[in-house]
C-alpha cells in the first residue's frame, strides 16, 4: 500500500495510517522501500526533503536562537509532552531538519501520527541499523522516543483486543455474549490458569490482563480508543480502569469523560487523582461504600526487599490517621536530625517510623538531656487542609473534598472530617 507524497494534508495521512493497519501488505508491480522487513511501504526520503525546506520567518528564529548562544541554533528543553494533540508538538521548531529522523521534529508528520504499525516502520528507518539516530537533534530523538511509545502503546492495546477475544471464546457458563462489545458478563474459571500458561505469568497478573482487556472493550470506549492511538500507555489505562472498576458501563463512560482530554499529559499520580475525583463526582454514593469496604481489608504487609533489607507498609488506613502518622514521624525525625543522628531526611524517617513502632530511642547517646523523652505525646494532632465545597458541607451537592498529601476524599469523608475538625478548637476556616 504506497504512502501518500508528503504535501498531502495531515488528514490524509492519518487515514492512511489507519488504513494501514486495517489491511494486510500486497505484492505490487513496484518495488517499494521496506527497510525493517515489516511490510509497510513508505517514503522517508519524501519526508525527509520537506523538512529540509526552511521559512525566511524560521530562519530568523534560528538565527536569533545562534546569537543567543544555543548550540546550533536550536531552543533549549524537549517541550512537554509529544504527540498528537499534545502540548510539546503544537507547533515546529525553528531551523533545518537534514536528519532521517527530521519527520519526528516537534510538529512534524511523525510527531503527530498516532501509534500504528506504520510508525513502528519510520522511526525503525529513522534509528538505522546501529539505533544510534546519525545527524538526529535532541528534537527530533525526542520525537523518536515519544514514537516509540506510541507504538508500544499501541501493541499493548492490540494484545488487549486480542485478550478480549479469548474472553469471548472463554465465557463462563450460560453466559451469553451481550451488548455492543458482545462480551460475556463472566469469562470461565479456567481462563486464567490458561492465559498465565501461555504467557509463562502468574495467575494475578494473567487475571490482571483479563480484567483490563474486559473493562475496555464493555466500559471504556474512550480509553481503548486512546491507548491505541498512544496517547495513553498500558499503565495509565490501568490506573482508569482500576479507578472505574466500581462503576457501571455507563458511569464508567463518564468518569472518562471527565479526564481523557487532559490523561496524556497528566502523571500517573495526577491522573490517579483526577479519575478518582471523577468517579467521586460520577457515583459519590458508591465510592463511599467502596472506601467503607476496603477499610474493613486493612492490613500491615511486610516483604523483603531485592537489596537484602525488608518493607513495612500500612494498607486501607484511614486518611486522616495517615496524615496524621506521617506527620508525628516527621516530628521525631525533625528531632533525631537535631541531636545529631545522620542522615538525610528519607533515612531519619524510616529511624523514627521503627522509633514509634517499637517503644525506642535513636538519639546519638549523651546527645538527650537526662530523663528527657521523646516530645510524641499520645493524641499528637494532625496539622494540614481539608478543603470541602460549602456545598457538600451544607448536604446540597455530592462533590468530593481534597486533603493536599492524601488527594481527594469522597464526600461522606469530607463532611465527616469537616465536622471533626470544627470541633477542635485551633480549627480555622478559610473562603
Amino acid at each position: 500500500m504506497p504512502a501518500p507524497t508528503p504535501d498531502v494534508a495531515e488528514e490524509e495521512w492519518l487515514a492512511w495510517c489507519e488504513a494501514a493497519d486495517d489491511c494486510e501488505p500486497q505484492d505490487t508491480d513496484e518495488e517499494e522501500p521496506d527497510p525493517d522487513g515489516s511490510g509497510w511501504a513508505y517514503d522517508l526520503e519524501a519526508i525527509v526533503a520537506e523538512c529540509q525546506q526552511i521559512t525566511a520567518e524560521e530562519g530568523a528564529l534560528a538565527a536569533r536562537a545562534v546569537r543567543l548562544g544555543l548550540p546550533g541554533g536550536q531552543a533549549v528543553g524537549l517541550w512537554g509532552r509529544r504527540g498528537p494533540g499534545q502540548p510539546g508538538s503544537a507547533e515546529r521548531r525553528p531551523g533545518e531538519h537534514p536528519s532521517r529522523a527530521a519527520g519526528f521534529g516537534s510538529g512534524m508528520l511523525l510527531d503527530t501520527m498516532p501509534g500504528c504499525g506504520a510508525l513502528a516502520g519510520f522511526a525503525a528507518e529513522a534509528a538505522g541499523e546501529d539505533d544510534r539516530y546519525a545527524g538526529a537533534s535532541d528534537d527530533e530523538l525526542a520525537g523518536a522516543i515519544s514514537a516509540w511509545e506510541r507504538v508500544e502503546a499501541y501493541a499493548s492495546a492490540r494484545k488487549h483486543a486480542a485478550v478480549a477475544e479469548f474472553i469471548r471464546r472463554r465465557p463462563g457458563p450460560a453466559c451469553a455474549l451481550q451488548g455492543p462489545a458482545l462480551m460475556p458478563e463472566v469469562w470461565d474459571e479456567f481462563a486464567v490458569t490458561e492465559l498465565a500458561g501461555v504467557l509463562a505469568e502468574s495467575r494475578a497478573a494473567a487475571g490482571d490482563l483479563l480484567d483490563l482487556a474486559y473493562d475496555l472493550e464493555v466500559k471504556l470506549p474512550g480509553t481503548k480508543e486512546a491507548f491505541r492511538d498512544g496517547i495513553l500507555r498500558e499503565s495509565k489505562a490501568a490506573i482508569i480502569a482500576r479507578a472505574t472498576a466500581l462503576l457501571d458501563p455507563a458511569e464508567a463512560r463518564a468518569a472518562e469523560a471527565k479526564v481523557l482530554d487532559r490523561a496524556g499529559r497528566l502523571t500517573p499520580g495526577g491522573l490517579r487523582a483526577a479519575i478518582l475525583r471523577a468517579v467521586m463526582e460520577v457515583a459519590p454514593k458508591k465510592a463511599e461504600k467502596r472506601r467503607e469496604a476496603a477499610a474493613r481489608d486493612a492490613r500491615v504487609q511486610r516483604w523483603a526487599e531485592d537489596s537484602g533489607n525488608a518493607a513495612l507498609m500500612g494498607r486501607e488506613l484511614p486518611p486522616a490517621d495517615v496524615l496524621a502518622a506521617d506527620q508525628r514521624i516527621t516530628a521525631w525525625a525533625k528531632q533525631l536530625k537535631a541531636a545529631g543522628l545522620e542522615g538525610d531526611m528519607d533515612v531519619l524517617r524510616a529511624r523514627a517510623y521503627l522509633d514509634l513502632l517499637l517503644g525506642q530511642d535513636s538519639r546519638p547517646s549523651g546527645a538527650a538531656p537526662s530523663g528527657s523523652a521523646r516530645r510524641d505525646p499520645a493524641g499528637f494532632a494532625v496539622r494540614g487542609n481539608l478543603i470541602v465545597p460549602l456545598a457538600t458541607l451544607l448536604d446540597l451537592v455530592e462533590r468530593p473534598g481534597d486533603i493536599p498529601g492524601i488527594g481527594p476524599v469522597d464526600p461522606a469523608l469530607a463532611r465527616g472530617l469537616a465536622k471533626a475538625a470544627a470541633q477542635h478548637p485551633k480549627t480555622t476556616h478559610g473562603a
